[in-house]
């Protein structure tokens, strides 16, 4: 684990810098030593017919929510990336924001563990995921 566990303002910033999630228009909601989460908010881009949020767009949110709480573990200055993640989709989302929970719950010499959780702003869960990070530097 790093000395300094990256704040919020700059666990932000990096995620304004990540040309991969740029088009979802993810912003950090919360964050603290346990989790981290994102919220996305709903843009057609990311609807599917019927008016529900597409599945790409709740992994995208979990592997961008795990990633922000794996480097408040280990820190901006190292790196991880996803190995596996496995998704289960339990209620639809409906033109709305998706916020994202990601726990890290077991932090290896070479493997992060953890979960993430989609819902609503009052808990109400469309996916549970797990995720598996693989340390690179």
């Amino acid at each position: 684990m790093s000395a300094k566990r990256p704040s919020k303002r700059e666990l932000q910033a990096l995620l304004q810098r990540a040309r991969f999630v740029r088009d979802y228009g993810m912003r950090l909601h919360a964050v603290s030593d346990a989790e981290c989460t994102i919220a996305m908010p709903f843009r057609k881009s990311l609807e599917r017919p019927g008016g529900t949020v597409n599945g790409p767009a709740f992994m995208a949110a979990a592997d961008c929510a795990m990633w922000l709480a794996i480097k408040r573990h280990i820190g901006i200055e190292h790196d991880a990336v996803t190995s596996e993640l496995n998704t289960a989709f339990l209620n639809a989302a409906r033109r709305q924001t998706v916020y994202c929970t990601a726990r890290v719950l077991k932090t290896g010499k070479r493997i992060l563990y953890g979960t993430a959780e989609c819902h609503d702003g009052k808990g109400k869960l469309f996916t549970h995921h797990t995720v598996t990070y693989a340390r690179v530097s």
